[in-house]
C-alpha cells in the first residue's frame, strides 16, 4: 500500500505486471484470427495453396457435373448404340466448350481438361458398351503441369 501523504507518481510495480499480462493474453487470443484475416485478404490470398484449394475444389465440382449425366454422353459411339444425347467427344477444353450450367474454372485456374477414354477391364462388354473412364484436370498458369486431377468411372447401368 502507498502512504496517503506521498504523490501517485507512476504504476506500482503490480499494476505494471497485471497490465502485461492482460496484454500479451489478448494477443494469444486474437493471434488466430489475425492470421485468417491477412490469409484471406492480405498479400499472399492469391498463394499456391489458395490456389490449389481452388483448383481440387473446381475438379470435385466437374465431378459431381459429370456425375449427374446419363451414360449416354459418355459412351463411344462406334461401339456403343444408345438412343439419346450426343456423346462428348474424347477430350473437351473447358471453358471454351463448356456446356450450359457445367462450372466454370474460378478466375486463377486458366483451363481445365475432361478426357473421356475406354476402361481396360478383361473382357468385352457383351452390348459393346464398356465402362468409360472420365478425367478431369485443371491447369494454372503451367500448361504442362496439372494443379488438380480427378477421375470418374461411369458404366452403363
Amino acid at each position: 500500500m502507498r502512504a496517503a501523504h506521498l504523490p501517485v507518481a507512476g504504476s506500482s510495480l503490480v499494476e505494471i505486471l497485471v497490465s502485461v499480462q492482460l496484454v500479451a493474453l489478448v494477443m494469444v487470443v486474437a493471434w488466430p484470427v489475425h492470421r485468417l484475416v491477412i490469409s484471406a485478404t492480405g498479400p499472399f490470398a492469391a498463394g499456391s495453396t489458395a490456389v490449389r484449394t481452388r483448383a481440387v475444389r473446381y475438379v470435385q465440382a466437374e465431378l459431381e457435373y459429370l456425375r449427374s449425366l446419363s451414360y449416354a454422353r459418355f459412351r463411344d459411339p462406334s461401339r456403343c448404340i444408345l438412343d439419346g444425347s450426343v456423346p462428348f467427344p474424347p477430350v473437351r477444353w473447358l471453358p471454351e466448350q463448356a456446356e450450359p450450367g457445367e462450372p466454370r474454372p474460378p478466375a486463377p485456374l486458366e483451363r481445365a481438361e475432361v478426357r473421356v477414354q475406354d476402361e481396360p477391364v478383361i473382357g468385352a462388354a457383351p452390348d459393346g458398351c464398356e465402362p468409360r473412364r472420365v478425367s478431369v484436370l485443371v491447369y494454372g498458369q503451367d500448361p504442362d503441369r496439372p494443379l488438380a486431377r480427378g477421375e470418374l468411372l461411369r458404366v452403363r447401368r
